[in-house]
């Protein structure tokens, strides 16, 4: 028999807590840490800004997968309100996942909008300096 407090392994962590502090922020508590995350959902789409990272989380009825042009679409979006400091691509382009196509700032945050996948630009619609609403399209990718 194993025992964490014997064997020197950490012991067991809870989930954290989350507390909706409106306008799209949370309080998300550890038993060490507090942070705050961002969410803005459009549609099926939710976009969570958490520790420096955005995350797209796109909600489906359990056992069905995403029609395929909305998996072979992407559309790439801010996660909140926010000034783009720099746009480092171009229609026709190809990216691969995880490359940063865009960055923006926020709240004296700078939030890096990333590739999720490898392909090739359609379109950009935002430039430096212009500020961005959430859930509006800064980037499309080609259908494949």
């Amino acid at each position: 028999m194993s025992d964490a407090a014997t064997d020197g392994a950490a012991p067991p962590t809870s989930p954290p807590s989350v507390t909706d502090l409106g306008g799209g922020q949370y309080l998300v508590e550890t038993g060490r840490s507090q942070q705050l995350a961002y969410a803005v959902t459009v549609g099926p789409h939710t976009w969570v800004y958490l520790d420096g990272a955005t995350y797209l989380i796109e909600a489906r009825p359990h056992g069905r997968a995403a029609p395929a042009s909305a998996v072979a679409q992407a559309e790439l979006a801010s996660p909140m309100p926010a000034t783009v400091i720099a746009v480092a691509i171009t229609p026709g382009q190809r990216v691969s996942s995880g490359d940063i196509l865009i960055r923006l700032e926020a709240m004296k945050m700078e939030l890096p909008i990333v590739a999720p996948r490898d392909g090739v630009i359609r379109t950009v619609t935002c430039q430096a300096g212009e500020l961005v609403q959430p859930g509006v399209p800064l980037v499309t990718f080609e259908v494949p």
